[in-house]
This record gives C-alpha cells, structure tokens and sequence, in this order.
C-alpha cells in the first residue's frame, strides 16, 4: 500500500518543494518517495516525521491499526466511542442509526443548534452522512446500544448502519480491494501487507477453516452450520459495501444504492458541508453526482432528500488528492478557488526574456 507521505504533507499545507527543502532533497528526488518509485532514506524520514509533526512509522504508513476506544477516556475523541444516534425523519422513513466517535457526537450536537441545511458527521464505521436539517423529525443521542435502549416504540425496528465499529481508512482499502477481487475486478490485495489482509479478513469473515474449527469445539451445531454461514454471508456483504457504496435515501421513502463510483466523492461530500456557516449563504441549485463521469451522472434536489452518505475511505482520499492538487511546486493556486489559501515560496530570480518574446495570453 501506498506510503503516507503526501497525506502528511497536504495535512500541513506544504508543497513538494517546501518537503523536498526540509528533507535536504531535490523536489524530483521527493516526488520519487512520495509516489513510491523510490525508497526513503533512514536519515530523510527522520527529518519528514520533524516536519509534518509525526513519526516516521506514520509517514510509511506502517503504524499499527487505528481501532476505536470503548469508554478511554485516554483515547483521542475521535476514537472514543460515545454510543449510538437514531435519526427519525419526517417522511416516516427508515431511520438511521450509527456508531459515533465522541468528536462526533460535539459535532452533530453543536450544529443541530445551527441553521445549517445539512448536518454532517462521520462515524465510526466508513461513513460520510449528511442529513437534510428539516427532514429530521427526531434525533436521539444515547450512550448506550439502540437494540436495547432506543425509543421503545421503535425498538424493534431498528436496523444498525454501522455493523462494524473500524475507524482506520487504511482497513477500509483492504475491504475495497477484497470486493473488487470477489467480484473478479482483478488482483488488488497483492499490493496490501499480507499480515493486514489477514487481520482485517478475520474481522469481516469466516473462513470454511474457521467454521470447521467451530464446529469441533460445539460453538456451531452441525446442523445449524448452513444456517450460520447463510447469516454471516450476509453481514459481510453488508460490511464490504460500505466500503463502495453511496446511499441515498429520498424523502418520499425510496433508497438508492450506488454501488460502483467513479468520481472525486471529496467534491460530492463538499457540496453538502458549510464550511463558513453563519458567514455565507448555501449555494442554490442541485447537488451533482458525477458517479460515473460522462456515462452516469445523477442531479439531487436537496430538498426532497432525507440523507446521503457516503465511504469515508474514499472522501478522505479524495480530499488529499483535491488539496494536494491546489499547491505547486511554487505555491501557486491551480484551480481552488477564491477560498483557497496559496502558500507562497520565494520566486527565484529568472532572467529576462528576449524583447521580441511574445507571450500567450490565452495560456492561464
């Protein structure tokens, strides 16, 4: 898998230039680390992790997992499990209910209180969601699990939106590259540590080894065994599509299941958040989702949606490919507009051109 490298360096809004002059490096001999095509020496990575403030184990990519905290008051909030939201809309719909982080849970709580449109979080199982704030009839907080301590009207009903509690984006690349590779998309694992494979594999499923294993030491009848597998089939398949999967769920009840996209789902999920709320007003219009560019391409009104969520392995990755993209090698602003933030390196001196030079001025 890829190193860690350019998510550092766009985290901290440094160009290849800038990372390449505090590795002591050409800006070519650093794009060669970053892309992989070469190995970082010892001496350099040390002096990288200074730079972007972190170590050189994250830098490669090579840390141990990232795994959700349950009641660690120790733990980042970002990974310390608050317990669970149940969202009720006004249209009847299915509600929504997740596992949420306690970074999350100040972040919906905080801006439920906003006139925001839409109210946008991330939980702790690869979703992205954005909830249309006036679709929301009630929105329940608990601490505790909603298969036992939901509304009780609604106990029954419930369905949870979050099977697996796994914060890591990195785990959720290996999940991807085990639906791509089930479905017969290609060889895709080859390129992941063997050892995460294998480790994220025994979180989502069971192996007929494993299932054999299981019934030798009588936790699974024989007879219940087809039954069993049946079962879990079918909550890995849900766990692998949340690794692909765009859901949208309309105010009149109906649900879409986009199941392959092919579009920088970043720009998607930044039309649903207000970045400079109360400050500017929402943009108008329909929201556009390029799934798959020019071949299939769907326009959302925004008021007759209950909510969208979105993998947030791939808005993350694509938020780093975005940003990354805004600074250059001379901290010129390509494509970002008036919002974004250019870092300005020294201009090198550059000799004068000819008198009778001409410039095109169509050229941007």
């Amino acid at each position: 898998m890829a190193n860690r490298l350019k998510y550092h360096r766009v985290q901290n809004a440094k160009t290849q230039a800038e990372a390449a002059k505090a590795a002591g490096v050409t800006q070519p001999t650093y794009q060669r680390w970053e892309t992989d095509r070469a190995e970082v020496p010892k001496a350099a990575l040390a002096k990288l992790a200074k730079y972007f403030k972190a170590t050189p184990v994250e830098l490669l990519g090579t840390h141990p997992p990232v795994e959700a905290a349950f009641y660690d008051d120790d733990a980042p909030l970002d990974l310390q499990y608050y317990g669970e939201i149940a969202v009720h809309f006004r249209s009847g719909s299915e509600p929504l209910v997740l596992s949420i982080s306690e970074a999350a849970r100040t972040s919906a709580y905080s801006q439920l209180y906003e006139n925001r449109r839409f109210i946008t979080f991330k939980d702790l199982g690869n979703r992205s969601v954005a909830i249309r704030r006036e679709a929301i009839s009630e929105f329940y907080f608990s601490s505790e699990a909603y298969d036992w301590y939901g509304p009780k009207e609604e106990h029954d009903n419930y369905k949870l939106g979050t099977p697996i509690q796994m914060p890591d984006t990195r785990d959720w690349e290996i999940i991807e590259a085990i639906y791509d590779e089930e479905i017969g998309a290609g060889d895709f694992m080859s390129d992941c540590p063997k050892e995460q494979v294998e480790r994220v594999c025994k979180a989502v499923m069971i192996t007929d080894e494993q299932w054999d294993q299981l019934v030798a030491d009588g936790r699974v009848k024989q007879e219940e065994l087809e039954t069993a597998k049946a079962a879990r089939a079918a909550d890995t398949a849900e766990v692998l599509a949340l690794a692909h999967t765009v859901t949208i769920q309309l105010s009149n009840g109906k649900r879409r299941e986009i199941e392959y996209v092919d579009c920088n789902l970043f720009e998607c999920w930044e039309q649903f958040e207000d970045e400079h709320y109360p400050y500017s007003d929402p943009e108008h219009g329909l929201i556009r989702l390029p799934y798959e560019g020019y071949h299939q391409t769907v326009f959302l009104n925004p008021e007759a949606l209950d909510y969208v969520s979105f993998p947030t392995h791939k808005v993350e990755g694509d938020r780093i490919e975005s940003y990354g993209d805004t600074l250059t090698d001379d901290g010129e602003i390509e494509a970002a507009g008036d919002d974004a933030k250019a870092i300005k390196l020294p201009k090198a001196k550059r000799s004068r051109p000819p008198k009778k030079a001409a410039r095109n001025e169509a050229e941007i």
